[in-house]
């Protein structure tokens, strides 16, 4: 990339850095108000905001359920950036995706200087000039000395037996130092009890300290640092190892936009997985009716398996069908649509009298039943009958497949065809 440009570029992001620096030193910014980067540094940004989980093979099965998520791009080379992002050759058609719907975002993760030698990113530098990923963390408010002893003391301990073993986890070690390096000083300058068992792994079990500092950046450093986001997504997998940070610093509530997406993607479209099935999702589903009945799944999820983090993926994807299969409700709206006529004709003027009469009759048959309800008539009865004594996650994944119905059209049955 022309040094030239890249050097103007990182002067602009400084500049831009400062600025929100000094609002943060005078008051003026409010982290539960304004976000950093701005919206108006994005293309279309929409609510709610979502950092996309890495190895991110599954963003497009991410993007569906949020406002818009974002890409942090990593100053890496070709072929990791494929393993953790997507082919090189989907760029311009992906670049063409965010510019056309807002959904997906991207950021840098470094300064753009960084990037001079990754040609093959100038695509996403020239045509969409993304911000710097820039955050708050403890090393903002520490002194200089402090800052210092904490980079010291992590070189010091990497030497022994770290670096070798990083060396063989990620092929591009110099970037992953660098995270590795910015995830220990935000623990240590924040008095992280879990940086002492990071420090004593370095030493006694470099690979685990390798994975407990990747967690701990998952985990307590991008929610700590990254304002901009609303949304921190996670895989099952990665939620499976935060049981190894001390209680208190787990995610309050577990979640599974990737696993969900994947799936509902699946139900919900005949494209091959990936940017088509994507495309037709945003394109024929409202996308507040995506999220809800994703937030649905994954309260089926939860308050069914509370030891969901034990299971597998498999496991998860079998819970996943019987949540989305439940027959419950529309069992009941069947035995509903049947009984009910015969039951109101059968009480002839009660059914046309007083809304407590008719009420009492329904409660007769074992429904509790407020007033309301008669204003939907016998047609619309049975339905919401149905979701008096059901979970409310049952009632939202319903309401879903109804709107939507059909969700994917039945297999041809054409004579002479299987």
């Amino acid at each position: 990339m022309d040094k030239e440009y890249l050097e103007d570029y990182e002067q602009r992001e400084k500049e831009e850095i400062e600025k929100f620096l000094k609002s943060v030193d005078k008051g003026t910014f409010s982290f539960e108000r304004d976000r950093y980067p701005p919206n108006e540094r994005f293309v279309k940004m929409q609510k709610p905001a979502a950092l996309a989980a890495p190895p991110v093979g599954s963003i497009w099965a991410q993007i569906p359920f949020c406002g818009s998520l974002f890409l942090i791009l990593a100053p890496v080379t070709e072929q990791t950036f494929e393993e953790l992002y997507f082919s090189v050759s989907e760029i311009p058609k992906v670049i063409d995706f965010i510019k056309e719907t807002g959904r997906l975002q991207v950021c840098l993760a470094k300064m753009p200087k960084e990037y001079e030698k990754l040609d093959y990113l100038e695509p996403f530098l020239r045509e969409l000039s993304p911000p710097v990923n820039y955050g708050l963390s403890p090393p903002f408010y520490s002194a200089e000395a402090e800052i210092q002893s904490a980079a010291d003391t992590f070189h010091t301990l990497a030497k022994v037996r770290y670096f070798d073993a990083q060396r063989w986890q990620i092929p591009d070690c110099f970037f992953a130092r660098e995270m590795d390096l910015s995830t220990y000083m935000v623990l240590k300058l924040g008095h992280y009890s879990v940086v002492h068992d990071i420090e004593n792994l370095m030493i006694d079990d470099p690979l685990q300290a390798f994975i407990l500092l990747g967690i701990c950046q998952k985990f307590i450093v991008n929610p700590l640092v990254n304002a901009r986001y609303d949304i921190n997504n996670f895989r099952l997998d990665e939620i499976a190892q935060a049981k190894s940070l001390p209680a208190n610093y787990r995610p309050r509530q577990a979640s599974f936009p990737c696993e969900i997406g994947r799936f509902l993607l699946k139900k919900l479209t005949l494209a091959p997985l990936g940017s088509d099935a994507c495309k037709e999702l945003i394109y024929h589903y409202h996308a507040y009716d995506l999220q809800k009945v994703q937030e649905a799944m994954n309260e089926g999820i939860v308050a069914n398996h509370p030891d969901i983090v034990d299971k597998n993926a498999k496991e998860l994807s079998e819970i996943l069908d019987n949540i989305w299969n439940d027959k419950t409700i529309p069992r009941r709206v069947k035995g509903l649509q049947i009984g009910l006529p015969v039951s109101m004709a059968a009480i002839g003027s009660v059914a046309a009298g007083p809304i407590g009469a008719a009420g009492g009759f329904l409660a007769g048959l074992g429904y509790e039943v407020v007033s309301e309800l008669l204003d939907f008539g016998i047609e619309g009865l049975p339905e919401k009958l149905a979701k008096l004594k059901t979970k409310n996650y049952q009632a939202n994944i319903y309401d879903f497949k109804e709107k939507y119905k059909p969700v994917i059209p039945p297999p041809s049955k054409e004579k002479g065809k299987s």
